[in-house]
């Protein structure tokens, strides 16, 4: 039962990210359009200072779900506790953003933050609209928490690709609207956005009373159990989003808003990208603490692998034709294309395959509990991109360097993780090596003549339709004969016959 869930939060997920992705394509291009480049550069970077601000958010809803998760397979846990205590410590987090925001937030806005003439009094507007967006999502962690603890996807999935089916169609009408657009779009991803966690709510107050339903627990030792493991977990979390923010900042300060523009597109598509590989994640997640927790670590193990081997696959089978038509998508996409985009784009793609490479390590460490040493060498190699970034950049290297950047740190921290939890947790790095990612790699090398073959054709959309489906055939064929075990290709056969059984009885019907 609990395989097939997987399977069917999987299915979930995966439309989702297919949903959202392409609702984000279509409302990217509008708000680009409507904004201006420099406009669009200019929400880029401040809306970043607050996500830096706030990223303690996607911090409590890792531990939230972590911790329900495994109080709900032992035998006598009690969800209500691990709620109220996660609730009490958020409202404590949106107080402190909200200081910090107000403080050191307004504090760089007017003195560091570089703003193109006349437009610091917009920058500032659409930085109070952030925050109060940013503080919204943060008071709902806990339901949404909860949520993915009883694997809720159901509920999630549809109200996410509502709200952003309600974006699109604010944004298509911002292109009509006369004044100010960019302070009316700040105004329209406030609204979107608070809209997310407050369903939430409503369907937790409705649906898990007994699980929500307020009692002050005493228990100090449990916060700063949750605390520290948090504390840890944002270090981690503190570290990737500060990679990325971090580096619009450093874009920023070295080349201006217009080439904060390119890169915010480019982190766009590795944020869409990034969907498809937590999506696997989040449905297998609460499996891996749940199987942990109840001591079967042989199942949570080989979760682990499942996890990592499809985020992974699932990612390359949209990336591989952005990888080769990059450029001609972009012009479809945005019609104007700033300077290096493509570029960033290629290289942001490249990092968030390396990424999925290993997608259920850290919700293995996350299950054990034992994250320090862990979150600790993970988080400094991560952010040691941005200051060899500035140091590339003041001895005048392109722009596109902070993304090489990104790639080294990314496969060196696959190398560190795996050591790691052989050396931590006992893990047998060398079946996941042998069994996964030598398969991984075979499967990129027989990509190579794709590619090659590719060059052959002239650029249009008669080749933007032949490398979608020549090449997406191609690969599936690659994925089956190699990258899958006998198990796997027996599911497979068994999924298809099912499929063809269903059509025929319809037919026939």
């Amino acid at each position: 039962m609990t395989n097939k869930l997987i399977l069917k939060n999987s299915a979930y997920l995966y439309a989702r990210m297919v949903a959202v992705s392409l609702i984000g394509l279509f409302t990217s291009r509008l708000v680009l359009k409507a904004l201006g480049v420099s406009d669009y550069g200019l929400y880029n970077v401040v809306g970043g200072l607050v996500s830096m601000m706030a990223f303690v958010n996607t911090v409590m809803v890792s531990t939230t779900y972590r911790y329900i998760a495994f109080e709900s397979g032992k035998a006598d846990g009690n969800v209500n506790k691990i709620f109220n205590v996660s609730l009490l410590i958020h409202i404590g987090i949106a107080l402190l953003v909200l200081a910090l925001a107000f403080s050191l937030g307004l504090f760089y806005v007017y003195k560091y933050l570089k703003v193109p003439p006349g437009r610091l009094q917009a920058a500032v507007f659409v930085f109070s609209f952030s925050i109060i967006n940013t503080v919204c999502i943060i008071l709902a962690t806990p339901f949404q928490g909860l949520l993915i603890a009883r694997e809720k996807f159901s509920v999630t999935v549809p109200i996410e690709i509502s709200t952003k089916l309600l974006n699109l169609g604010l944004v298509f009408l911002l292109g009509y609207m006369p004044g100010d657009r960019l302070k009316i779009y700040a105004i329209f991803v406030t609204l979107v956005h608070a809209l997310t966690p407050i369903l939430y709510i409503l369907y937790c107050l409705r649906v898990y009373k007994e699980d929500v339903r307020w009692k002050y627990y005493g228990q100090w030792p449990l916060y700063r159990e949750m605390l520290s493991f948090s504390g840890w977990i944002m270090l981690g979390a503190g570290a990737v989003m500060g990679e990325h923010q971090g580096t619009a900042l450093i874009i920023n300060r070295f080349f201006g808003t217009v080439m904060n523009a390119s890169y915010g597109i480019a982190n766009q598509v590795g944020s869409m990208l990034r969907m498809f590989t937590n999506g696997l994640g989040h449905a297998v997640v609460p499996q891996i603490t749940k199987s942990y927790s109840s001591g079967d670590k042989d199942r949570s193990s080989r979760l682990v692998m499942l996890a990592s081997k499809y985020s992974f696959l699932l990612l390359l089978m949209p990336a591989l034709p952005v990888l080769l038509e990059t450029e001609y998508i972009l012009r479809i996409w945005l019609g104007v294309v700033p300077p290096y985009t493509a570029t960033f784009v290629r290289i942001m793609i490249l990092v968030e395959l390396a990424k999925s490479a290993k997608a259920g390590l850290a919700s293995y460490i996350q299950a054990s509990g034992n994250i320090k040493w862990f979150q600790i060498v993970t988080s400094c190699i991560t952010l040691s991109s941005l200051p060899l970034a500035y140091l590339a950049f003041w001895k005048g290297a392109p722009p596109y360097t902070i993304t090489l950047l990104f790639a080294f740190t990314s496969i060196l921290n696959l190398i560190v993780e795996l050591g790691m939890m052989k050396k931590l947790l006992n893990y047998d790095t060398g079946l996941y090596i042998r069994q996964y990612l030598s398969r991984m790699l075979l499967i990129l090398i027989f990509c190579v003549p794709l590619v090659l073959l590719h060059r052959f054709w002239a650029e249009g959309m008669i080749r933007l339709v032949l490398t979608l489906l020549i090449g997406e055939i191609y690969l599936m064929a690659v994925i089956y004969l190699v990258g899958t075990d006998d198990w796997e290709r027996r599911l497979a056969k068994k999924g298809i016959s099912i499929i063809i059984n269903r059509f025929r009885i319809a037919r026939t019907a």
